[in-house]
This record gives structure tokens, sequence and C-alpha cells, in this order.
């Protein structure tokens, strides 16, 4: 199966963390083309903004390597372009996807509890510049996350998935979606993005400098940021600047 594969696959049984090691291959000048780095289990992997993120043996954790070729204005649609590989390897396995969202930026959720998570990383430089893009995906456990509520695929379908069988789709979904980033079809892939949004057009809660606020999430915009209407006001937030309630 992985000889479909395009990129490099260098796989650990246990690792602090995927990302941790990918920054370690850059600094030692051990990349030099898009590579995966994957594990069986994680001792120290983390999500965004910190959050420790559980690692069971039976998920899928890898980091995808990408050397950044692209006008970094682009730079912000990796997480676009990211989400929706992670968003179409996921929906072949389910009977049903009506209840499968993207949480902008870039979780996946199914049925308001969390399946995936992902964790962007952007090395940049005038020498060489990479994008970490780490990928968690709940397959067979649903580890406790506090406050929201965690699925995995295994317990939506009541079969068991391995992470071989997610990932040749991963690079393959992720490379055709680089392809239409590169021809600069930006509008198609913000239409693809909110099509599987989460809340689109729909009363959200969420949390900005640690105060909650409400408002109807009405638009994404051609930078990837998004727009919520609140108080009747629309307000534009980036991905490090807010965090939602679900």
């Amino acid at each position: 199966m992985l000889e479909q594969i395009q990129s490099e696959v260098i796989f650990h049984e246990v690792i602090d963390s995927t990302n941790v090691e990918a920054k370690r291959l850059i600094e030692n000048d051990k990349i030099n083309k898009a590579t995966w780095i994957i594990a069986n289990r994680q001792t120290s992997g983390k999500g965004r903004n910190n959050n420790k993120w559980v690692s069971e043996v039976g998920n899928f954790y890898g980091s995808y390597v990408l050397p950044i070729n692209l006008d970094h204005r682009k730079i912000p649609f990796i997480s676009c372009i990211t989400s929706l590989s992670v968003y179409d390897a996921i929906k072949n396995f389910l009977p049903n996807n009506a209840l499968l969202k993207i949480k902008w930026p870039n979780d996946i959720l199914y049925n308001d509890a969390k399946l995936a998570g992902i964790l962007i990383e952007n090395l940049l430089s005038e020498s060489a510049s990479f994008s970490i893009i780490g990928i968690g995906i709940n397959l067979k456990n649903s580890p406790a996350i506090n406050n929201h509520k965690t699925i995995s695929i295994k317990s939506i379908i009541e079969n068991e998935v391995m992470p071989k069988d997610i990932l040749e789709t991963l690079d393959s979904n992720i490379n055709n979606y680089l392809n239409i980033l590169n021809r600069d079809d930006i509008s198609e892939l913000i239409e693809l993005y909110k099509n599987n949004c989460w809340k689109m057009r729909d009363r959200v809660r969420f949390l900005q400098n640690n105060i909650e606020f409400e408002g109807i999430l009405d638009d994404i915009t051609d930078t990837f940021e998004i727009l919520i209407k609140v108080n009747g006001e629309l307000k534009k937030f980036n991905s490090g600047e807010l965090s939602f309630s679900y």
C-alpha cells in the first residue's frame, strides 16, 4: 500500500513528538523533500496552545514536513488544505458524512466531538522554509480533553482502521490540494472549506483574551480569516486570536 506514497516516510515505534523530531531533522539538514514522520506512540505530543495531545497506541500520529516554495502570502492556506485533506481522508471510512465538520481553523469534529487535530508550525528563513504539519486522528481511542467531547472512528463505525490505511490517502489529498493552491484557485479552496465548515452561518461561542463572546459565523475571507457578526458588527479574526466553545 505504502508504495503509492509520493513523499518520503520515516517511521518510529515510539518518539517524544513527531513535530519535535521534524524540527531536529530540519536543524540538521536531514530533510530536503516532502517527508512524513510517523509514530505508533508519542510520549510528549502537543496540540494548539501547548495543550498535551494524549497519544494512545492505535491512533494516527504523524507530521508532514513540507519545504515551502509558496508565496508567503499563501501560507495561511496550508491550514485550509490540510483540514480538507484530513476531512476527505476520514469521510472515506464513514457511512454518513453529515455530522463530519471542520472547526475553523483545522480541527475535525464528528457530531460536535473532536475526531482529529492539526498543529502547524512554520519555520521561515531566507535560506530555507518549512511547514511542519502535525496530524492526530482518533482511529481507535478517543482520549479525554478538558471541557470537550472526543470520539474515535472505531466508536462510530464499530470497526478498526489502521494508521497505514489512512496515510496513503492523506499524502495524495495534500498533494492534490497543494496543486490547487499553486494554481491560485483560492476561491475553490474557500468554497470547499465553507461547504464543510462547522457552524457556518450559525451561532457560535468563542473566547478572545479569556473573554467569552457570542456571534454568527458569517464568512471566511480570501486570506483564510473568519468573519463573526457580534452584536450586529462584523469582526475579523485570524487563527491565533480566538478559540471556540463546543
